[in-house]
């Protein structure tokens, strides 16, 4: 990517798939400041660089102090242009507000950069109607689309962008970056970078929002529950916060998993910090059992998502995952 802009070949279109928290805003962004930055670096790189351009966004340099780079770090650029879905999906109405925008001479910039978050939200008619741009698009304009993944999007659309593929942030890197900016303590950042899944957003959420805490608190309650009033009262509580049950249903499962770990191979287990805990409880428990529940907390997620009544499938589930003793 790099590479090309610097040589002034750059594709018309990009699409950057993967997880969300992998980056592809970050560079978007980093795209759209290194097409129009007014003091760009002055070491040019050379031909030798190529093939670590291709895997080295972080290469896409600007000065970010002239006037270009502040404001689209402010984001008020008047060409750099973002839609996002309106609800859960990205409507017709904001692909042909984006195309009319467009359609005018940029206002400042060399580079005038459109960037579609969530693109696999695009319905059919925003679809068909985004096609229609990227196939004439404008002079001076390159698109970026952020997706999942390319199944998501029509084929035509695919065919269309050059792809980019943003792969899971490691483990190591999101731990690094946890006790260095945020001042998280290095076994609590281990365990927060190994259930982020990836994701610098994911870990930093979890971070600043005293993730371990809500952990200390799940798993207490599964493992003392013994009746199942408390089991119900449990369960009705989780369904106030709809919004946390994704992390309520990552804690169950990675910690079932440890308790099945724990046996197998424990220098594999996620809750390090836990350890204690793990040995108390794992005998209370068969592994049989652990992988059953661990599949029941999968089909409640998916019926969950799929709309299911959401406090008929936490009572279902809560009653499932008795312990034995």
């Amino acid at each position: 990517m790099a590479m090309a802009l610097y040589t002034g070949s750059l594709p018309h279109a990009f699409l950057f798939t993967g997880h969300e928290g992998t980056g592809r805003r970050a560079v978007a962004a980093a795209l759209a400041m290194a097409a129009n930055c007014a003091q760009p670096p002055r070491d040019i790189v050379d031909n030798e660089k190529t093939d670590v351009l291709s895997t080295r966004p972080d290469l896409l340099q600007s000065c970010g102090q002239c006037r270009s780079c502040k404001k689209i770090i402010a984001g008020n650029h008047p060409d750099i242009h973002m839609v996002e879905p309106s609800g859960k999906m990205i409507k017709v109405d904001q692909i042909r507000a984006l195309c009319r925008k467009l359609a005018l001479k940029p206002y400042e910039a060399s580079t005038r950069v459109a960037i579609i978050a969530g693109a696999q939200t695009l319905n059919q008619e925003a679809g068909n109607t985004l096609l229609k741009t990227l196939e004439e698009p404008p002079e001076r304009t390159v698109f970026v689309l952020t997706a999942l993944q390319t199944s998501d999007l029509l084929p035509t659309i695919v065919s269309r962008c050059r792809h980019l593929r943003f792969a899971p942030i490691p483990r190591k890197l999101l731990r690094r970056y946890l006790e260095n900016h945020l001042g998280i303590d290095s076994i609590t950042a281990d365990v927060i970078a190994s259930m982020a899944d990836g994701s610098m957003t994911q870990a930093r959420r979890m971070a600043e929002t005293n993730w371990p805490e809500q952990r200390k608190r799940v798993i207490d309650r599964m493992e003392s529950m013994t009746s199942p009033g408390e089991r119900l009262v449990f369960s009705e509580s989780l369904s106030r916060k709809k919004e946390q049950l994704p992390e309520v249903f990552g804690i169950m499962q990675s910690w079932l998993r440890d308790l099945i770990v724990s046996r197998i191979a424990p220098a594999k287990v996620i809750h390090r910090d836990l350890t204690d805990k793990i040995e108390r409880y794992a005998p209370r428990h068969r592994i049989t059992s652990l992988i059953s529940k661990i599949n029941a907390i999968t089909i409640a997620q998916q019926d969950i998502q799929a709309n299911a009544n959401v406090r008929l499938t936490l009572d279902a589930l809560m009653l499932s995952l008795t312990t034995e003793e």
